[in-house]
């Protein structure tokens, strides 16, 4: 069991370890399009031995810590991750069978300076001289505004679309110190049934 396990952990790795690297971003590692290692369109267990492997879990912490159907004729699944260190991570498989979006919550809000995400669209953000990551299109996650929204989306081999976004923490009157609740990476919304053909096409 544990040689099995120990194979398919080596297997995962060398073929993460083979994608050509993403260019580096200035707010660094965290603007990649991944959570933890773990990828849009992973099966199940290569996501759960990434996790397994990169968030260092221990002998006995193979599965997540907690699943619940959802979606459609509770087809999907999510999984939580409520004790890891980078914070508490969601993931939701696709039909159960492969990753759809992840959800990182971050420990405590980050600063956006520190992931060199502009504070705003306004091109006067810019006149002091920060470099900020420009890839990005900033709005809200909704009509309430109550939590600003920048993403990006990126096209994969199979043709769909998927997106890179960080949400803030709850705006508030007369708090103008904005900082980043969690990160999200999953397909973008229109692009569901591409990306269930595409999985399904492999």
């Amino acid at each position: 069991m544990r040689l099995s396990l120990a194979l398919a952990v080596f297997a995962t790795l060398f073929s993460v370890a083979a994608r050509p690297q993403e260019v580096k971003s200035i707010g660094g590692k965290e603007h990649d399009d991944n959570i933890l290692g773990v990828r849009i369109g992973m099966t199940v267990q290569e996501a759960l031995e990434t996790v397994f492997v990169n968030a260092n879990r221990k002998a006995g912490q193979e599965k997540p810590d907690a699943m619940r159907h959802e979606g459609k004729d509770n087809q999907d699944i999510r999984v939580l991750y409520n004790d890891l260190k980078v914070g508490k991570l969601q993931i939701v498989f696709a039909g159960g069978k492969w990753v759809r979006e992840m959800t990182l919550i971050y420990p405590s809000p980050r600063p956006i300076d520190e992931l060199r995400l502009p504070p705003s669209s306004d091109i006067n953000a810019a006149i002091g001289g920060q470099r900020y990551d420009d890839r990005y299109t900033i709005g809200f996650t909704d009509s309430k505004k109550l939590e600003q929204y920048w993403w990006r989306d990126k096209t994969s081999s199979g043709g769909y679309h998927f997106r890179i976004g960080f949400v803030s923490a709850k705006l508030s009157a007369g708090n103008s110190q904005i900082t980043i609740a969690r990160k999200i990476v999953g397909v973008t919304p229109g692009d569901e049934t591409k990306f269930l053909q595409a999985m399904a096409s492999k």
